[in-house]
This record gives C-alpha cells, structure tokens and sequence, in this order.
C-alpha cells in the first residue's frame, strides 16, 4: 500500500536562513493515519504542533524526509473530559486549550494552572499538544510531570487497537517511549482525585516561560485532617534521563502528619539518598539536589494551602 496525498512542502527558518524539505501526509481521520504508520513504520514520523520534533531536525539530532500530519486529527482527539470517574485529555489538545478549559478552577487540579501557565511563549503554548509533550520523553516535559503526579495512563491506538499503559512506564529511555512505530498517542486519562487533595509544580531556571528548568517538581497529596492519606512526588529525574517519581520519599511520607519536621526530613535525609542528579554545562549535580530538596517543601506545603482552601 503506497502513501497517498504527500506534499512538497519547504520550512523556513529565518533565524538560520535554512530550507527544509520533507514529505507530508495528511490523514483524512485517525484510522487512515494509523494505515499509514501501519505501512511506513520507522519512515513516517508523528508530528503535531512540531515544537520539538522541527528543533531537534534543525539540529540535525533527528533525521526524517516524511512527516505525518496530526494537526488535521484535532476535531477527534483535541478534548478535556470527565467521564466515568475519570479525567480524560486529548492528546492533540494544546497547552493553550488546557487554560482555556478552566480545569485549574478546581482546587483538585491548581497544577495544570502552575504547569500550562508557565509553559513557554504564548504562541508556543497555542501549538504545543499534551500528547507531544508525552511523546517527547524528556527530563523537562512540564506536562508529563504534572500527568505523572495524577498517575496517568497512556491510551496508544494502532491497527491492531487500543492499549492503556501506565505512564509511570511509559519511558524507558531519553527521548525513548514504549511506543510502537505503528502506535500513536491518543488520549492521557487518570482517575479522578479526591476533594480533599491538590497538586502543585514548581520550575526554577534563571528565566520565567522559555526557561527549561534547572529543576521541575510536581507534588499530589491527598489529606485527612493533616494526616498523608496519599502522596506523589515527580521530579524532572531521579537519576534517569526522564521524569520520575520519589518512591522512598512518597513511602516515608504516608501516614504522617504534614508537620515542618517531617518535611524537612523527608527533603533534607530521604530524597537525597534515592537521588542521583547530573552535572552538566547549565548546573553541577550538587546544587540540583540541594534545589531539589527546597523546591521539594515549598510544593508540598504549596499543595497542603490549596488542599486547604488556599490558592
């Protein structure tokens, strides 16, 4: 089966005054997109808003000469419901769009505010999907941290059909997912929290929206009369070259009282014995623990004030 409907098309980047050329298909729905990753595999790249794909290809990290279109799909998978105990987020749904649904409205979910607010440039943000942001598989994927706190899963579809994977799985490497070339992210789900929990994120660098982040952490915590009935807490990287959780810190912290005491030693004593950070040419290791370990408190107790009526 032959691709059909491929365009010539030249990008243009001022800056560089560099000329791209690559063959696009459009999709005319979901399934046919799918075909066509079901016949070209490797050879046809997933593309949406193209935030980060297009700046990896104008650094020659990454290499393709066909694209598939997403953008057209937008109709069908650009969405922000709640269904069946279940928050459910398209995965073509732009960062522009989550601000807009007004989901942070509920104290339950402050940190889409914190995460989507934050997130680059306005113009950046209208084009940059949540799905995008997953696939990415980066250290410093604001979205899938936040989505990591919430516990997400990954609904991917193919031919073959659909299948729910737990986010917290999903990477396996830097910019590696378990994605199958036929396979394309479709929706981001996660169970609907409790009234009495939040979460929050925090991003430190020197400079606010286009800023990567020296440090990014999300926290979710779910209390009953101050006591930890449940917790999670995402780092930018615990060690791997992608987002994730602080198992043995979440572990000390349940059943606890959320006491100055308490969340100092599990920053001060508990993270930094399952944390291994990295030095390289925008931070040394040890002054990205040390970040980690106060940016730690000040979201958990950030968290704590929404959980209680605070913002």
């Amino acid at each position: 089966m032959a691709l059909i409907n491929i365009l010539k098309i030249s990008t243009v980047y001022s800056r560089v005054s560099l000329t791209f050329r690559f063959n696009v298909y459009i999709p005319k729905d979901l399934n046919d997109a799918l075909r066509a990753l079901k016949v070209e595999g490797e050879g046809l790249l997933p593309i949406a808003g193209g935030t980060d794909l297009l700046v990896l290809y104008r650094q020659g990290l990454v290499k393709f000469n066909k694209l598939l279109d997403l953008w057209p799909l937008r109709n069908s998978l650009s969405y922000v419901r709640f269904e069946g105990g279940y928050v459910k987020i398209g995965a073509l749904t732009t960062v522009s769009e989550l601000l807009d649904s007004r989901i942070y409205m509920d104290k339950r979910f402050l940190g889409f505010k914190d995460a989507c607010s934050g997130f680059a440039s306005p113009f950046i943000r209208s084009i940059a999907t949540v799905g995008g942001n997953v696939g990415a598989a980066h250290p410093l994927s604001d979205i899938a941290i936040l989505l990591l706190a919430y516990d997400a899963n990954v609904k991917l579809a193919s031919l073959d059909g659909e299948r729910l994977v737990p986010l917290r799985e999903f990477f396996i490497d830097k910019r590696k997912t378990l994605r199958k070339p036929d396979e394309l992210i479709v929706e981001l789900s996660f169970k609907e929290p409790p009234t009495n929990s939040s979460t929050s994120l925090i991003k430190l660098d020197r400079r606010v929206g286009h800023s990567m982040g020296y440090v990014i952490v999300s926290t979710y915590l779910e209390l009953i009369d101050d006591i930890v009935k449940d917790v999670r807490i995402v780092f930018d990287s615990m060690g791997k070259p992608y987002p994730e959780r602080a198992y043995k810190t979440e572990e000390y912290l349940r059943g606890k009282t959320l006491s100055e005491d308490v969340v100092k030693e599990a920053s001060e004593s508990i993270l930094p014995n399952e944390m291994r950070r990295i030095t390289d040419y925008r931070s040394s290791a040890e002054y990205r623990v040390e970040l980690s370990k106060v940016l730690l408190k000040r979201a958990l107790f950030k968290t704590k004030e929404r959980i209680l009526g605070g913002a």
